[in-house]
């Protein structure tokens, strides 16, 4: 009898870890899909500035919470886990800028002089440890 009861609790004990392991597993999938559900939905659509502007803005909130370090430059370093780089490709130069430098030059500024414009987002990458969005490149149309 004692021997029966011990192995119905090591398999209730088995049943647990597997469920405790499943529901870890759905809630870092659900997080991620959260996380990617507004980055894949520009992929090869055209945006304006104004919603440019409000995708750098959460981006850099993103970096900034997730604790990413940054360069001499004030860009934020991949971390291969959970950061996130935006770079973007305007019409008139050949240079292309990370969004860290559209920020710290004023977001209003940038509004003001391609809130109307649309720019593309025309290539994204993905963490591969984590999948994670880990870079978008935006170019103007």
């Amino acid at each position: 009898m004692k021997k029966i009861a011990i192995f119905a609790v090591i398999i209730i004990i088995i049943l647990c870890i597997f469920g405790f392991s499943y529901q870890k597993y759905m809630t870092k999938k659900t997080e991620i899909e959260k996380n990617n559900l507004m980055y894949d939905g520009l992929y090869k659509k055209e945006i304006s500035g104004n919603e440019l502007a409000t995708i750098v803005n959460k981006t850099l909130d993103s970096n900034e919470r997730n604790n990413i370090k940054q360069n001499e430059n004030g860009e934020y370093i991949e971390n291969d886990t959970n950061s996130i780089r935006i770079e973007i490709k305007f019409k008139e130069s050949d240079k292309i800028f990370p969004i860290e430098s559209i920020y710290s030059s004023r977001v209003s500024e940038f509004i003001r002089l391609y809130g109307q414009v649309k720019f593309k987002c025309t290539k994204i990458e993905y963490h591969r440890s984590t999948k994670f969005i880990k870079y978008l490149y935006f170019q103007e149309v």
